[in-house]
């Protein structure tokens, strides 16, 4: 089961750090090669926080598995940086077997309306339909070959509950699922699956940056604001970077070649109250 992945390529957006650093690491353990690439800005309009990453070194971190790695600047908003990262990735691996849609924003802690249209429009470019930009750029090539295929959308609790103060958030994420179900029914002719992961409190530097807003907001410690956000968590715990990952691992594996469509939840019980 370790090297399962063997022979496979895949390909991870926002890799940088977080979760999408950790679940390149996961795919690179099970034996396949990985393409990685996050913003290559550092900073953004209407994102609060940093968007850096150390790149380089995760794909140093791939290749210490054994396997090879390719990792570029794409911003997901931006067709022609995402196909020529697909056009590097099937020249570097000569294959592209599974997409992993990670890259995405958490902005706010606004009511809806008191969203400015940056804050709205960056957010569903990035969480939406980046993620769309991308399964349009890898699909062609993963039809074409007929060998089936892997997709996963990050998606969140938040793409089944409401969360006050995070609607455009919410609203990204709803959409990924409807996006999710949908292209799950047209791809199931071609043995390609498409599902969404959905965690509830992230512990990663994107989930700490909107925690120490709603601490500042509501004149909280920092400790008080994760104690509250975890309050629809029936384990209250935060979910790990790893957690999220070893949940893509067993989505992309051959014991999930008949699931797709499906939303798996690793919310610590939220999505059940």
């Amino acid at each position: 089961m370790q090297r399962e992945l063997a022979g496979k390529a895949a390909m991870v957006t926002g890799a940088a750090r977080g979760q999408g650093r950790a679940i390149a690491l996961a795919l690179a353990a099970a034996g396949a090669d990985v393409a990685i690439c996050d913003v290559g800005a550092a900073t953004m309009p209407s994102v609060g926080y940093s968007l850096g990453g150390a790149l380089d070194e995760v794909a140093r971190e791939i290749e210490a598995h054994g396997v090879k790695a390719l990792a570029m600047a794409c911003d997901v908003r931006d067709q022609a940086q995402i196909d020529a990262f697909v056009t590097a990735t099937l020249a570097a691996f000569g294959r592209l077997d599974i997409l992993v849609n990670n890259a995405g924003i958490l902005t706010g802690h606004k009511p809806a309306h008191e969203l400015d249209d940056a804050m709205w429009t960056t957010m569903i470019d990035i969480n939406l339909t980046g993620a769309w930009r991308m399964a349009r750029a890898v699909l062609p090539q993963m039809i074409a070959r007929g060998q089936g295929g892997r997709i996963v959308n990050i998606a969140s609790v938040a793409g089944h509950v409401g969360t006050p103060g995070f609607a455009h958030y919410c609203a990204s994420k709803h959409g990924l699922m409807g996006l999710t179900r949908s292209m799950a029914g047209e791809l199931a002719p071609h043995k390609i699956t498409v599902n969404a992961l959905c965690p509830g409190l992230v512990d990663t530097d994107m989930v700490s940056h909107a925690t120490a807003e709603l601490a500042r907001d509501q004149g909280l410690s920092v400790e008080e604001a994760y104690e509250l956000q975890l309050t629809p968590h029936l384990i209250k715990e935060k979910i790990s970077s790893e957690q999220s990952a070893a949940a893509v691992i067993y989505l992309v594996s051959e014991a999930a070649r008949v699931v797709t469509g499906s939303a798996l939840m690793i919310d610590a019980g939220w999505s059940a109250t």
